[in-house]
């Protein structure tokens, strides 16, 4: 009887010795765990202060990758290649030009001046004070309407597209902007109607397509969609529309205004028959002297208008060389585009003359100019 007795106490022994070396194995097995997290973290945070802060990584792609010139190159390659780009409401032209403009300057591969790889797409680079207002003229202006000579007054000009080089109309965020700022448009937006709505809401996304996708008006679409036709806030978005479109009259027509060759009703988009002229000059330009340099210029240039047009000689009324009501702009962006305040600043800056701030934005305690 003994036997069985001490076989159970043994087995009670064995039990125990199990219970408390698997009670010790958790143990260690949690403090070898807490001490590898630790050790972990420690070499991240000694990373971080010894790699990371002595040897800071590289700025993103989506900044480097932008290109800071807009060259001939860079217009055949597609804009969504850089990610900062496609990613932004609002993206900025390179910087080499720009401080920044509200959208992406779209390719012109039809314009002579820059496919000869004579000039840069945004080519006013001579005087820093003025070459940002020149430039953004080059976003919906050919070269030849300023640059190559015409008697006729007002100028006879033409709308092309910048993928086909082909006579168009108006572009569509122009003609939308004529019609909700025109009295038919106001009437119809008063009280819209599920099909007004609709009608916008294609317009919108059409004037979208032509600026290249612009997300700004991408998104302003589908919020006009996703409201409802008789709600406030449809109003409100309509208001917006009002006020962000001339926003995206610079480089976003998906068009530019060339000048119009009146005997084959084709824009004048470069000189004929210069290929030659200007193979030579990029080839022997750089080491000419300024006689030879000279000489290969007036053989690029058969024809230029000298002096160069001002901004007085299209934004002005009365007797504007440029008729914008024939271009299609509505009279609500024709006077914006006569108030002559900014190119007179324009103009003054170009002469030299000194630029002064308005009174508002001087502080106070800073002595204003009497005059």
């Amino acid at each position: 009887m003994s036997k069985p007795a001490a076989y159970r106490r043994s087995a009670r022994d064995w039990l125990c010795l199990l219970g408390r070396f698997g009670l010790e194995s958790v143990r260690r097995s949690y403090a070898v765990a807490v001490i590898a997290v630790v050790a972990w973290l420690s070499f991240l945070a000694l990373r971080y202060l010894v790699v990371t802060l002595m040897f800071p990584a590289p700025a993103p792609a989506q900044i480097t990758g932008i290109p800071t010139r807009l060259t001939e190159s860079v217009l055949r390659t597609d804009r969504s290649a850089w990610r900062g780009v496609t990613t932004d409401a609002n993206p900025r032209t390179p910087p080499a030009h720009y401080h920044r403009i509200a959208g992406w300057i779209q390719p012109d591969r039809f314009n002579g001046c820059t496919t000869s790889g004579c000039h840069d797409p945004l080519p006013h680079a001579r005087r820093k004070e003025v070459r940002a207002f020149l430039n953004m003229h080059a976003t919906s202006l050919h070269c030849g309407v300023c640059h190559l000579p015409r008697d006729e007054q007002p100028l006879t000009l033409t709308w092309y597209d910048l993928g086909r080089g082909a006579p168009r109309g108006a572009p569509e965020v122009v003609q939308l902007y004529a019609w909700l700022t025109s009295e038919q448009g106001r009437a119809a937006l008063a009280d819209p109607t599920p099909a007004i709505q609709a009608e916008l809401v294609a317009r919108v996304r059409e004037a979208a397509r032509q600026a290249d996708h612009a997300r700004a008006l991408v998104d302003l679409a589908d919020q006009l969609a996703a409201e409802r036709h008789s709600s406030p806030a449809f109003a409100a978005l309509v208001e917006t529309a009002r006020t962000i479109l001339p926003r995206h009259f610079r480089g976003e027509y998906g068009a530019k205004l060339a000048l119009l060759d009146r005997t084959t009703k084709t824009p004048t988009l470069g000189y004929v028959g210069t290929q030659a002229a200007n193979e030579a000059y990029l080839r022997e330009a750089p080491q000419a002297d300024a006689a030879r340099r000279a000489q290969l210029l007036a053989a690029v240039h058969p024809a230029l208008r000298t002096p160069t047009l001002h901004c007085t000689d299209c934004h002005r009324t009365p007797g504007m060389l440029f008729d914008f009501a024939a271009a299609g702009y509505p009279a609500a962006r024709i006077e914006m585009l006569s108030q002559p305040v900014i190119f007179q600043m324009i103009e003054h800056i170009a002469a030299g003359q000194p630029f002064y701030l308005p009174s508002f934005v001087i502080p106070t305690t800073q002595p204003r100019d009497p005059q």
